[in-house]
């Protein structure tokens, strides 16, 4: 066979490739769980799918423009520039909400744009229920209930009583005996004598000593074990910030704000430009007015005046709540992402927290008992398997 020949087929062969790509391209349906997650990542700050918040409410959206889908593609993908061309529709729509413009969103190809499209068309309200929290309640770490230093210190006081009983009813009995028998009433001195007997009893010593030993090493692991732990904690921070208003009222993704979550070790606190995304045009809050949202344009050098940035930014100094010791290696990414967690697992009902404060203790012993009880998740499905029949008990994991 000739070279030419060989060219050829390598030639044909690769026209086959790219047509049978294309085709399959063509042919991929949008994923409506992708398109869940980038709204949830890129859309709610500004709207829900039920009632209006910054834009209007977008239940319906889709259907209400059926046969213009490719429009309203570039109308997600980059509003401002339809909006720049003079678009009949867009410049309509910007008209309608007071100028309020949406910001573009170039950085998302054109199938997930089809993908956010085929999640607000076939959206459905959820049912409403509770959300649990793993971990709630019990620990399953037994030194971790306080019962049973109180057990244990119990016990210590019913040994002083049994033996200050024992004590009552002999000098009870030698009385008795001895009034009969016509002897000499049984004395003070006596009876400290008595006493004196049983409580140097070796055995009761030995038994006493033992018990007090162990309800204060007990007690002693308990207090040790909460050093560095700050559950509860609820620091005041330099901006009033609610989260029952943002992540509650108006059903704002944490991820949203906190984007470190999926990507990185930590969840990262969101930058005041992420406030901007909204608070640019909603100068009033419904609980404090307009003096907090004043501290994030000062944050910003923003003049709601002027509607430009006139001064140099200045950092917030917010007050860290959760925190994990530094010997202790703790991933957010590997956990929301790889094992599917949400964020209420370990945060609790954040959603419903006016302040945010420190929900579960994150001590080792929490962990430890997660890692017992969390199914190990494979492609979003829960298998039968626990974290800890995983490896996630391997001191390793945490700690190196």
């Amino acid at each position: 066979m000739s070279r030419n020949s060989l060219s050829n087929i390598r030639y044909t062969l690769v026209i086959l490739a790219a047509l049978l790509l294309s085709t399959f391209s063509a042919y991929a349906e949008p994923s409506y769980e992708e398109g869940e997650q980038l709204f949830k990542a890129n859309c709610t700050a500004c709207h829900k799918m039920q009632g209006k918040l910054v834009g209007p409410q977008l239940e319906g959206v889709v259907q209400k423009y059926a046969g213009e889908e490719e429009w309203l593609a570039k109308w997600i993908k980059n509003a401002p520039g339809l909006i720049a061309q003079g678009d009949e529709k867009a410049v309509a729509l910007y008209e309608q909400y007071n100028k309020q413009q949406m910001q573009a969103f170039t950085n998302l190809s054109d199938d997930q744009i089809q993908s956010v499209i085929t999640y607000i068309r076939d959206w459905e309200p959820e049912e409403t229920g509770t959300v649990v929290v793993n971990g709630e309640g019990a620990t399953g770490d037994p030194l971790a209930d306080p019962g049973i230093y109180y057990a244990l210190l119990g016990l210590v006081g019913i040994l002083v009583l049994i033996a200050l009983l024992l004590v009552i009813i002999t000098a009870t009995l030698v009385t008795a005996v001895r009034a009969k028998e016509g002897q000499e009433e049984f004395t003070f001195g006596d009876v400290m004598t008595r006493a004196r007997g049983i409580l140097g009893n070796k055995f009761f010593i030995a038994t006493a000593t033992t018990v007090i030993m162990l309800a204060g090493l007990a007690f002693t692991v308990r207090e040790a074990r909460t050093v560095g732990l700050h559950q509860g904690y609820m620091p005041e921070q330099p901006i009033k910030f609610s989260h029952a208003l943002h992540a509650g009222t108006n059903q704002i993704d944490c991820k949203y704000c906190h984007t470190g979550t999926t990507k990185s070790k930590s969840a990262w606190i969101p930058s005041v430009n992420v406030c901007m995304n909204c608070h640019m045009q909603i100068q009033e809050g419904p609980q404090y007015g307009k003096e907090e949202i004043a501290k994030i344009y000062a944050a910003v050098g923003w003049d709601p005046d002027e509607f430009a940035y006139v001064n140099d930014p200045q950092p917030v100094e917010w007050v860290r709540i959760h925190n994990v010791p530094d010997h202790a290696y703790f991933n957010h990414a590997q956990h929301v992402v790889v094992g599917n967690l949400e964020c209420q697992t370990c945060h609790g009902p954040v959603e419903t927290m006016e302040v945010v404060y420190q929900y579960s203790d994150l001590g080792m012993g929490w962990c430890i008992n997660c890692h017992r009880n969390e199914k190990v998740k494979v492609l979003g499905e829960e298998t039968e398997y626990t974290v800890a029949d995983m490896g996630g008990l391997n001191c390793a994991r945490c700690h190196y």
